[in-house]
């Protein structure tokens, strides 16, 4: 090879290598980021973010549902993780926007054998694919909608998680009470069973009388237990909900329970609720976002091509200039099977959003029969309860008086903290279908501490900048 041939031949690939370092040069660099070893639920109130800074003081007096709320919103473990889809997402529509990058190609040949007079021949090709651009507008406009999509669910997420927060709520208060009911009880029955049984020993009551009193002390005892059980569930699910660790002192001051809300103003809300719930809403931007794919898909059918131009010498030392197009041929696929697939796609994602709008309505209407129902069961029970309340005031002063028979004045005992525990469940069912209703109607409740930024707030805030 002549001093002229190597320099020639130095020329294309000194070109790549030019091209390669200025590829390279804007690539991103690799750092690792090892998973955490330790837990990271706030030891107390006064560490989760948005925490007022006398919250432990308040944990102990009782924070109200709207701090409660806005809490676990913001520190709701699984709400932060979830939170990442949203760069995710971000990060896919920064990936649709950016145009394809050109292809640089070279090639090198020397000749063999009987070579006098013959030169290396090279070849140096710069070419573009021009299918990506015209499938750009629409690639980006689904991945618009998709990151949509992805804030509003984040959205619907954070009604679920207050949702969850206010139930827990007011289930751990009623749980309480229900407690502290059932203790009354207990004591109760044991001072009944142990007159019993010393009457038993003295010879004084017969078997079945002592063992009636022991059968309910061991019946209540068994409801005490079983609620004792529940109530250690919600509490820990409560401070998970919020990220403390279990060990965190909470408590919370739930109010008395609304009044039902009324049936014609619950319907007024139910025309608009496709323009405000926000799974509704994140369904419609995944169902656009489907439309885009549809019409990427079509035009992705249309006969593909790539353009660039050369530079080569053959081996005759002769120089050549020019231009290449490539053409793809639609004749067998022409993309129709994944035009198919889109249109199959689309046709789910409108068959799943008609039946969440049939859900919605259909919950909406049970939970407001629900409410009339608990409501009249209420007044019913008012009707009665304070009537059984002075009856058993006299009874217990009658029994100190021995006036009465001590099984009777149990009876109306029991029967006094029966009602009153149903009592208590009646406000929890009335507190939690009122939550749901919020919920389903998208109607926000009150969240004066909060100051997150919501994915409402983003969303709209994008959709302006659009």
């Amino acid at each position: 090879m002549t001093t002229r041939d190597r320099r020639l031949w130095r020329a294309p690939v000194g070109w790549t290598l030019a091209g390669m370092t200025m590829a390279l040069s804007g690539c991103a660099s690799y750092a690792p980021k090892p998973l955490s070893e330790r837990t990271d639920l706030a030891p107390s109130l006064n560490r989760l973010e948005l925490a007022e800074p006398n919250a432990a003081a308040r944990a102990e007096s009782g924070l109200s549902l709207e701090e409660l709320t806005a809490l676990a919103v913001r520190n709701n473990p699984d709400l932060k993780a979830k939170r990442e889809r949203l760069g995710v997402a971000n990060a896919q529509l920064y990936a649709a926007g950016l145009l394809p990058d050109p292809q640089l190609s070279t090639n090198l040949d020397s000749p063999t054998g009987a070579s006098t007079g013959l030169v290396t021949a090279y070849g140096v090709a710069l070419g573009y694919d021009i299918v990506p651009l015209v499938t750009r507008g629409a690639r980006v406009q689904s991945e618009r909608q998709a990151a949509a999509q992805v804030d509003l669910g984040l959205l619907w997420e954070e009604w679920q998680v207050s949702q969850q927060a206010r139930t827990m709520a007011v289930r751990w208060a009623s749980e309480r009470a229900q407690l502290a009911l059932l203790e009354q009880m207990r004591d109760l029955y044991r001072k009944r069973y142990r007159f019993s049984a010393e009457a038993l020993r003295q010879g004084n009551l017969t078997v079945d009388v002592a063992g009636t009193d022991l059968t309910a002390l061991l019946d209540t005892l068994s409801r005490l237990n079983q609620l004792e059980q529940s109530h250690n569930e919600t509490e820990n699910a409560l401070h998970l909900l919020l990220g403390l660790a279990p060990q965190a002192p909470l408590a919370v001051e739930v109010p008395p329970p609304p009044p039902p809300e009324a049936p014609g103003a619950l319907q007024k809300l139910l025309p608009s609720l496709p323009e405000r719930r926000p799974d509704l809403l994140a369904l419609q931007a995944g169902y656009r976002s489907q439309e885009a794919k549809v019409r990427a898909a079509i035009l992705s059918q249309f006969p593909s091509f790539s353009i660039g131009i050369n530079r080569a010498r053959d081996t005759g030392s002769v120089y050549t200039s020019g231009f290449n197009v490539g053409l793809n041929l639609p004749l067998f696929s022409g993309n129709r099977g994944a035009i198919a697939i889109e249109r199959a796609t689309r046709k789910q994602l409108h068959t799943e959003y008609q039946a969440r709008l049939d859900q919605a309505v259909v919950d909406i209407d049970k939970l407001t029969r629900l409410q009339g129902i608990v409501a009249a069961q209420q007044r019913r029970l008012d009707e009665y309860l304070p009537t059984l309340g002075r009856m058993v005031e006299q009874t217990r002063k009658a029994s100190l008086r021995q006036d009465i028979d001590a099984l009777t004045f149990l009876n109306m005992e029991t029967t006094w903290i029966g009602k009153r525990l149903e009592r208590i469940q009646l406000d929890q069912s009335l507190w939690e279908s009122h939550v749901a209703l919020q919920t389903l109607l998208a109607v926000p409740p009150r969240l004066a501490a909060s100051g997150f930024p919501s994915a409402a707030t983003r969303h709209i805030a994008g959709k302006n900048k659009r």
